[in-house]
């Protein structure tokens, strides 16, 4: 059995700090040291050890495409978004009071979801709410509570789309299905234990897994069960909403034990498993074992990496390790082209190859504060700050471009549609950019 965590680190987990190094300046009181130009050289202690050869040529950025939604927490079913069109001049288009944000009852961790002009969000007392893309209008409201009970301390969960409904979880151990249009429930299901996860839809089935790591797949048609697997509690995990990648016939689930499930979709067999905890990490967090970004899966590969010291590629349909690092981060890795890039710790972005894990570059983020993303618009790396700065970097080289100074406090990475990126500040306000 895992020790329990001291209140301090505890606390520091809750408000949402991202890596080890945010946790420990939090505990000692410790400054930050100013940001250096040596933007290509591995930092130390950082655990960002390639596992792999670093090529010298120049890093490709795919095209960018338009992607008119943004339906699932990680863009789509496999959170592979690659390269989208965004202006290189971004200026704040609208901001709303999307509904409320953290406070001492609870966190604000779902992600917005974006399908067919409507910005969908999910607040920290467990209401959704739908507002126009074009200019923030207020469209319809829906708490989730149960009948007689209210939404305090209810965070958690998240949100998906097919288009016609949005499918919700919630801590009340429930999911919903929404009309897209209205926000009528047009069906719900009680399965017990609170889900602080973000559900996945694709191909008819609606995938999510509870606080009790339990992993279910849904029809989206009526909410039947199609399928469970029983999992393995963990006593200590990151408050965060990550949610399964859907590839193909492979669902791949990421736990808040370290480990990384893929199941076929269909029936549920479990295809494969491994662990993602370092090893040879030993830092003061290493109880915390979550993956608490989402699996990337692309060509036939899934990427993941954990909390707990360690990013891995494997095979989708076999499981195969194809590379390791000894790691930590608590972000989504953003694949575009032959790299996957990542946020580890609490400030450090780099480019690790798709191929064997070898890091081309890493690069601390300006300032203080613990960063979300990484998302690429444009051909440029976009991350957001708890201090309200939105850096903007180079893909190829690490080298930071500008930053943008937002105001708001942010722990939910950014989210681009249409052309448009939309940041979810921590105390409800959502901002739209283009």
């Amino acid at each position: 059995m895992r020790s329990a965590l001291p209140v301090a680190l505890a606390a520091a987990l809750l408000a949402g700090c991202s890596g080890t190094e945010g946790l420990l300046d939090g505990l000692t009181g410790g400054s930050e040291p100013p940001l250096t130009g040596a933007r290509e050289a591995v930092l130390t202690n950082t655990g960002l050890t390639g596992s792999g050869a670093i090529a010298s040529d120049p890093i490709a950025i795919p095209a960018a495409v338009t992607n008119p939604n943004w339906s699932q927490p990680g863009g789509i079913p496999s959170n592979a978004m690659h390269n989208l069109t965004l202006s290189r001049q971004l200026k704040r288009a609208w901001a709303i009071d999307a509904g409320t944000g953290s406070d001492s009852d609870g966190r604000l961790t779902a992600s917005p979801i974006v399908v067919g002009g409507r910005v969908y969000v999910l607040d920290s007392q467990a209401t959704v709410r739908a507002f126009s893309a074009k200019n923030g209008a207020a469209i319809w409201t829906r708490p989730l509570a149960p009948e007689g009970k209210d939404g305090e301390g209810a965070f958690g969960g998240g949100l998906a789309s097919d288009g016609s409904r949005v499918y919700a979880t919630s801590a009340f151990g429930e999911v919903l299905a929404l009309d897209a249009g209205s926000g009528a429930i047009v069906w719900r299901r009680p399965f017990g234990q609170p889900i602080r996860s973000a559900p996945t839809v694709s191909q008819g089935r609606l995938f999510f897994s509870n606080v009790g790591n339990d992993v279910y797949a849904l029809s989206t048609s009526d909410g039947a069960e199609l399928w469970r697997y029983q999992g393995t509690p963990q006593q200590a995990s990151i408050i965060a909403s990550n949610s399964p990648a859907v590839s193909g016939n492979f669902v791949s689930i990421p736990y808040t034990t370290g480990d990384l499930l893929t199941f076929e979709t269909g029936t549920g067999l479990l295809a494969w498993s491994d662990n993602l905890i370092g090893r040879s990490v030993a830092n003061t967090a290493s109880t915390i074992n979550d993956i608490a970004g989402r699996p990337v899966i692309e060509d036939g590969a899934v990427f993941a990496i954990s909390h707990a010291g360690r990013m891995a590629s494997f095979s989708l349909s076999s499981g195969e390790e194809r590379w390791s690092i000894e790691i930590s981060g608590s972000q989504t890795p953003w694949v575009a082209g032959d790299y996957a890039f990542i946020i580890a710790g609490r400030r450090t972005m780099a480019a690790v190859a798709r191929s064997n894990g070898g890091v081309r570059w890493s690069a601390n983020l300006p300032g203080q504060g613990v960063w979300a993303g990484p998302v690429v618009g444009g051909g440029r790396l976009l991350a957001i700050s708890s201090k309200g700065a939105l850096a903007s970097v180079s893909p190829q080289t690490g080298e930071l471009i500008n930053t943008v100074n937002v105001g708001e406090e942010f722990f939910i990475a950014p989210v681009i549609a249409n052309g448009t990126v939309y940041l979810l500040a921590d105390d409800g306000t959502l901002i739209a950019m283009r």
